[in-house]
């Protein structure tokens, strides 16, 4: 069975995980939904596990260290 293109779910978890961390809606009042300094980083650290978890479910644990296949032109 061929897995769905886990690229975008991890382009989506960066973006996540960049939007909480870095103060790119700094003027946003995230306290309104419960998103201290602690939480943020709490939510960010999940997302990253969360990252690290789809990997190793996807490529096995040799497959994270191993070196990267070589580019394809076109």
């Amino acid at each position: 069975m061929k897995w769905f293109n886990t690229n975008a779910l991890h382009n989506a978890l960066n973006a996540l995980i960049f939007i909480i961390t870095s103060g790119a809606l700094a003027g946003f009042d995230w306290t309104m939904f419960g998103i201290t300094d602690h939480r943020a980083l709490q939510i960010s650290g999940t997302l990253a596990l969360a990252k690290l978890l789809i990997n190793a479910f996807r490529d096995g644990p040799a497959g994270m260290v191993a070196p990267p296949p070589p580019a394809e032109e076109k």
